[in-house]
């Protein structure tokens, strides 16, 4: 059979995560078996944790940033009635209570999660404290306070009890938002302990669950021309910016770090028919013989190259 060309991969390979692995070890494997060091994740899941997990390749690691601030939807499931010091399963118990909510008190309280709230990261993250991460310093039992950040919940819904101590919820979530905490947060708020015991990540942006391969099976695939099939083209994560379209030759220019002007452009009437009040946009993305060329700043009229790609 001949094996498949994988030195210019540039795309997002969709991985459904397996629980036990962190985030860091598929990247790594995914990495040996490609032979690239041009690899990184859009947005890490915990190793409890299973589902939708972003690969980016190449020249999609440029990126990285726009698929980190997706909105993310996760299934979870709580267990009442304990905390554990990281907040999910995995953790040891820390505090009791006897306490379990009914469904109209879970209902009642979920309403006050949503919009920009504050929240306080777990005590093991993977944030840095003086240079140092902050589940390495817990590990070590030393004691850790994180400052509230703010974060914003666009919809959070109960599933369905599953029995006296568990129930199941859905949550629409922005950039930074962690789950165990709000998990924390919850069963606070209804006067009880609780952490998570079963998570899942469904979408991250418009990447869901049709588009992942199966990490259990990716030494068997890894080798076949299926797996060029599953790669998605790098421009998929900028489907809430604009576009604007250019000749080879503009381009060319572009691509050199030259600014030009947004009505020298040949094919500029549907950008300015779409946007006809435009006076600044941070981000647009530029694309020539269907291929994406750089990330553009159009301000005032000017065509100013902000990153560009290199495929």
């Amino acid at each position: 059979m001949i094996e498949p060309n994988f030195s210019n991969i540039n795309g997002w390979l969709i991985i459904d995560k397996q629980s036990g692995k962190t985030s860091r070890q598929i990247v790594s494997k995914i990495a040996r078996t490609l032979k690239t060091n041009k690899i990184g994740h859009g947005g890490t899941l915990d190793p409890l944790a299973t589902g939708i997990l972003p690969i980016a390749i190449g020249e999609a690691t440029k990126l990285v940033s726009f698929i980190q601030n997706k909105k993310k939807k996760y299934t979870f499931t709580i267990k009442w009635g304990e905390s554990t010091d990281t907040d999910d399963i995995e953790g040891k118990i820390i505090e009791k209570s006897i306490r379990r909510p009914n469904k109209n008190q879970i209902q009642n309280s979920l309403i006050t999660f949503l919009g920009n709230i504050n929240q306080i990261p777990p005590i093991f993250s993977a944030i840095k404290i003086n240079g140092k991460r902050s589940y390495k310093l817990a590990r070590k039992n030393i004691s850790i306070k994180h400052k509230p950040r703010q974060v914003e919940i666009f919809a959070f819904n109960l599933k369905g009890i599953l029995n006296i101590d568990h129930a199941e919820f859905e949550v629409i979530c922005g950039k930074g938002t962690y789950i165990r905490s709000l998990a924390r947060d919850l069963a606070e708020k209804l006067n009880t302990k609780g952490h998570i015991v079963k998570l899942r990540r469904n979408f991250v942006g418009n990447f869901n669950e049709k588009d992942t391969i199966f990490i259990d099976f990716f030494d068997e695939i890894i080798h076949s021309p299926n797996l060029l099939n599953k790669i998605k083209p790098i421009e998929k994560v900028l489907d809430d910016i604009p576009a604007l379209f250019l000749t080879e030759t503009e381009a060319m220019k572009l691509k050199q770090g030259q600014k030009t002007t947004l009505n020298s452009l040949t094919f500029n009437n549907d950008f300015i028919k779409e946007y006809p009040n435009y006076k600044k946009f941070e981000r647009v993305y530029t694309v020539s013989n269907d291929k994406l060329v750089a990330l553009v700043e159009v301000d005032k009229g000017i065509v100013k190259p902000r990153r560009v790609l290199n495929y």
